[in-house]
Formats: C-alpha cells, structure tokens, sequence
C-alpha cells in the first residue's frame, strides 16, 4: 500500500496518510495532486485518478499548541530513551556501556511488570532490548534478576505554548518520499 506526503497549503510538510484516506480528501476537494505515479491508477465504476504519492492541502491547517500533559505512548518511551536499552550492559571484562537497540530488538518493559500492579504509563516503562526483556527479565522486578536501571523513567516535558514541529522522517523505501525529495525538496533548495 502506497503512503502519501501531505503538505499543507504553505508547502511545508504537514503529515503522511495512507492512500485510501488521500483519495477520500481527493473526492471531497481537501486536497491537490503535485506529484503521482503516472504508470499507476486508481478506479471505480464512475473516476479514476493516478496514484497520488505528493499532496498538498487545499486550506491551510494551523499550527498546534502544545499542552503540558504528554498522552503515553511507546513511541514516546522510545523517543525519551533514545532507543537505549534502559538497563546496563556489560562487557567481557565487565564494563557497563549503554545499549542502543535496533528498531527490532527495542521493546517497551514494565518496570513494575503488570502482573504485579505496573501500570502502563511513562513513570513505569523504558526501552529495553530484547534480550533483557523477553529472557532475562520476564514478569520479575529488575531487582530480582541483577538488573539496573540506567536512568529512573519520567514522563517526558514541554513546553506549553511551543508550536508542534512536524518533522519529516525520509525513508528510502517508500516511492512517496523519493518523489518528495525528488519533485519537491531539490527544486525548491536549488531555487533559494
């Protein structure tokens, strides 16, 4: 399934939606087409268009604020902890070294676990890989299995008042964001 890039009305990257919800604002006029996959389409009994891949919103969408309180979420916990396994490692010669996670080792570890009143909450939960989670330290408090925290887990702070940054995150494999770069970004940076 395709992504699209959505910019908002001032050209400025706003969010990513995937193809069924662009074509839905394609239908009702929220958007228009600045780059799509001309090989490709999309029909029914009654339109057909070509597969949007770069959009931009026909009103502009402003700004959000920011609030003090930070909903909880696992990507949250992964952004506070930097993807570092939020417990020590050690080497052969038992120097401990913080461990940065791959996007596949990285899981979400109740330091309390549930199963003994954790809650799921920033003030309970880290990064933490795999290994340390799944076998090493299961449903058991860290204390229990000679594990150490690196750091005590907080709920991550703002700002309130601060704009909300939406930053675009390029990935090579989605056909979207290398027509994105491609189409929109170099000629608007050769152009400056």
């Amino acid at each position: 399934m395709y992504s699209v890039v959505v910019l908002n009305r001032n050209y400025e990257y706003w969010t990513e939606v995937d193809l069924k919800k662009a074509i839905k604002w394609l239908v009702k006029d929220k958007i228009e087409v600045l780059v799509s996959k001309d090989d490709e389409e999309v029909r029914s009994f009654e339109v057909r268009f070509k597969i949007p891949l770069v959009v931009r919103l026909v009103h502009f969408v402003s700004y959000r604020i920011k609030s003090d309180r930070v909903p909880y979420s696992d990507h949250g916990v992964y952004n506070r902890d930097k993807n570092q396994c939020q417990y020590w490692h050690y080497t052969k010669d038992g120097k401990r070294f913080a461990y940065t996670c791959t996007e596949n080792e990285r899981t979400i570890d109740h330091v309390t676990p549930r199963e003994k009143g954790g809650a799921t909450s920033y003030e309970n939960c880290v990064c933490c890989c795999r290994h340390h989670n799944v076998v090493v330290k299961r449903n058991k408090l860290p204390e229990e299995v000679g594990l150490e925290l690196i750091r005590k887990p907080a709920v991550p702070t703002v700002r309130k008042g601060d704009y909300a940054v939406f930053r675009f995150a390029y990935n090579p494999n989605k056909i979207s964001h290398r027509f994105y770069v491609d189409k929109i970004l170099k000629p608007y940076v050769a152009g400056a």
